[in-house]
This record gives structure tokens, C-alpha cells and sequence, in this order.
């Protein structure tokens, strides 16, 4: 009977060491940003793996998730165009108090927030996503102010970069040596699934539309297969459809993300009919591969990643698109022409390849929460060498 009390007892106090370890390991971090999407799928998986994230958004589609834009001093929607050593200064002063109760800083779109984060001296995650210069483009003093900022941060433990695409991590190894880990967007905080009850399909074309929106309208009513959804459908309107198709604006974008993960059927140009249509509207289609396209393209040499006018750099960006990668995102449908497009469209079983997605999403699931685990897992050990 004695034996049988310590043994109660022991295991009470066992138990109780455990919860307060485990209450002991969730983390705080705070997170300042310009894109809802990079941020929500972060701040879903870590708070599954038991963490707080906070974040501030001063993106102006915040209506998207129903909330409204955070009002922030110094930095916010108004001035980050402007970011310079003197404005992360005040934001240090700003919100030192506030922000000292953190962790750590998760930094989405864009990767230069990080600088706002330096006289704290607390681990930051970078989630690299969309060239990560932004606002440096046009001003090399302060793109190399970022990038020996990055390069120092990751060095010394202190800065922990991961790409959500292979087109992102490369191009940050171009301009800074800087090898990231790439972990793609799962985006599962729509909480939806395909169910494709309707015998539409639906078009996602570039977001400035222009000369290829008027061409796509004649050539999509010509093939009656396309649904019309009004402003401010929902997830569930797109996912009740049959598939999705993309004409591409970017080789990542996150409503692919979406989409994929929720088993959608998705269509996209083959390479080399994406770089036909790009050459046919390059305002339009691919138009996002560079912060400057124009401009900034007429005065770099032939080969950088910035030069999108030259063919083979395009090239390049279409080989590292995440719709070509087999491994991470099988099952996309391609189409050589529009006339295949057609014939495509009429003939694949939508149901059959959404079968396949899911069993793929499964792991690919598991494989983007083990990759969290570890960088979490460096962060950790970040937190004991400052104790």
C-alpha cells in the first residue's frame, strides 16, 4: 500500500514536470507584414505545433481573412516603401517595451522587416517568399545594407531564412550566397476541401489583366467551360467547381497554395507555352518575376535574375515555377494550346486526379511540419546560448 502511494505520488510529480515543460516550450513571436497569406500559414501551423504568433498586418487585403488593417506607428502601409536605418530606429524606440515580451520575430513579405528587429537580439524567421529586397530594388546602398544584414544574421545564429518556393531560394542565393530551406505553403487555415459539384471550370488569370483578359474572354467564351464568380466569392464557391486553371502572373503564388492543398484540380500552360504567352503579353502574363522590370532590366548584365528581358532568364524563372515541380506539387495538368486546353478540360476525371492530390497532401503535410519542427528546433537552441 505504501509502495503503491509513492508510486501515485512519484508519477503526480513526473506528470506535473512534464506539463510545465511542455507549457515551458511554447514560444512567442511577433510578426509585422505586408501579405496576409505568407503570414496566416505560418502563424496555422505553428500554433498547431502549440505556439502563439501575433501578428500586425498592414496589407490592404486584410477583408480576405474578415479583419480589418492594424494601425501601426512608424512602420505601416504609408511609409515601408521608405524603409530606411532611421525609421527602424524609431520603430525600436516605438515598440521596445511591447516587443521585448517576445521570443522571436517571424518576418514574412518582406524579408527586409527584419532589419526593424536587430537591437533586439532575439532569433527571426524569415519566410522568404517574393523577392526579398523589396523596397531595395531600385537603391543598391540599401539592398547591400539588407543583404550583409541577412548575411551576418544567419552566420551568427540569430536569423533563420526559409524560402516557400525553389524560385525565391535560388534567387536569394544569387544576390547573397545565403542557402535557404525551402518549405511550401500548405495555406490550410481555409479549413476546405474540394467537392467539385458544379460542371464549371473557373480562370485565374494575371492580376493586371489587359490585352491577355480581352483575348482569354473571346477565347473562353468560345469554350463555354468557365464559370463567372463575383466579387468576393468565397473559398468553398471556388472549390465547389470543377478545377481551377492559371495563367500565371509569378512562378509562386499563394492561391496555388490554397488550391492544391484543398485537392483542387489545377490546369497550367506547359513551359513552353507559358513563355509563348509570355512573349505575347508580357505585361500580363509573368509580368511579377522582377520588383522592376523595365527598368531596371536595361541597365544589368544579360544573365541576372532581374534581366527579365532577356529569354533565357525567363527560362530560368519558368524552370523553378512551383506548378512544374513533380515533387512537391504533382498532378498539375498542362496544356501545349488552348485548343488542348479544350480538349483537356472535356475529357480529364477531375475526381480521379483530387484523389491523388490528397494522398500526396498527406504527406506532403507531414514532410512541411517535420521541416517546421527542425527550424523550430534552431530556435530553441538560439533562446539557450542567450540564457
Amino acid at each position: 500500500m505504501r509502495r503503491s502511494f509513492f508510486l501515485i505520488l512519484s508519477c503526480f510529480f513526473l506528470n506535473g514536470i512534464a506539463a510545465k515543460e511542455q507549457q515551458s516550450s511554447k514560444l512567442r513571436f511577433f510578426n509585422l507584414d505586408l501579405h496576409i497569406s505568407v503570414i496566416a500559414d505560418v502563424k496555422n501551423i505553428f500554433e498547431s505545433l502549440g505556439h502563439e504568433v501575433v501578428n500586425w498586418s498592414i496589407s490592404d487585403h486584410t477583408w480576405v481573412f474578415g479583419k480589418k488593417r492594424d494601425v501601426v506607428d512608424v512602420v505601416n502601409e504609408r511609409t515601408c516603401s521608405g524603409l530606411n536605418k532611421e525609421m527602424c530606429d524609431r520603430f525600436y524606440e516605438r515598440y521596445k517595451r511591447f516587443l521585448d515580451q517576445f521570443d522571436g520575430f517571424i518576418v514574412t513579405h518582406t524579408p527586409s522587416l527584419a532589419l526593424l528587429y536587430e537591437k533586439f537580439n532575439k532569433p527571426i524567421i524569415v519566410v522568404n517568399s517574393t523577392r526579398y529586397e523589396y523596397p531595395f530594388t531600385r537603391n543598391p546602398e540599401l539592398w547591400q545594407w539588407l543583404n550583409e544584414y541577412l548575411k551576418d544574421g544567419v552566420k551568427n545564429n540569430r536569423i533563420f531564412i526559409v524560402s516557400n518556393n525553389k524560385g525565391d531560394s535560388n534567387y536569394l542565393y544569387y544576390y547573397t550566397g545565403i542557402e535557404s530551406e525551402v518549405i511550401p505553403s500548405l495555406c490550410l487555415y481555409t479549413n476546405l476541401k474540394y467537392r467539385g459539384i458544379h460542371n464549371k471550370f473557373y480562370c485565374h488569370g494575371p492580376s493586371d489583366a489587359g490585352a491577355f483578359d480581352q483575348d482569354w474572354k473571346k477565347i473562353s467564351k468560345r469554350m463555354g467551360l468557365f464559370a463567372s464568380l463575383p466579387w468576393g466569392y468565397t473559398w468553398q464557391d471556388l472549390y465547389d467547381l470543377k478545377g481551377v486553371v492559371h495563367f500565371p502572373y509569378q512562378i509562386s503564388t499563394m492561391s496555388m497554395f490554397e488550391q492544391y492543398s484543398a485537392n483542387v484540380p489545377l490546369f497550367v500552360p506547359s513551359k513552353e507555352f507559358l513563355f509563348q504567352l509570355h512573349k505575347l503579353y508580357p505585361k500580363n502574363i509573368l509580368a511579377h518575376l522582377s520588383r522592376e522590370p523595365d527598368s531596371l532590366s536595361k541597365r544589368l548584365p544579360p544573365e541576372d535574375l532581374n534581366n527579365v528581358l532577356n529569354d533565357n532568364v525567363v527560362k530560368r524563372w519558368i524552370e523553378w515555377a512551383d506548378y512544374y515541380d513533380t515533387e512537391n506539387m504533382p498532378y498539375i495538368q498542362h496544356f501545349n494550346s488552348f485548343e488542348e486546353l479544350k480538349r483537356l478540360l472535356r475529357e480529364v476525371d477531375c475526381i480521379e486526379i483530387s484523389k491523388k492530390m490528397q494522398e500526396h497532401n498527406k504527406n506532403r503535410q507531414a514532410m512541411v511540419f517535420e521541416k517546421w519542427r527542425g527550424i523550430l528546433k534552431k530556435i530553441y537552441e538560439a533562446l539557450k546560448r542567450q540564457i
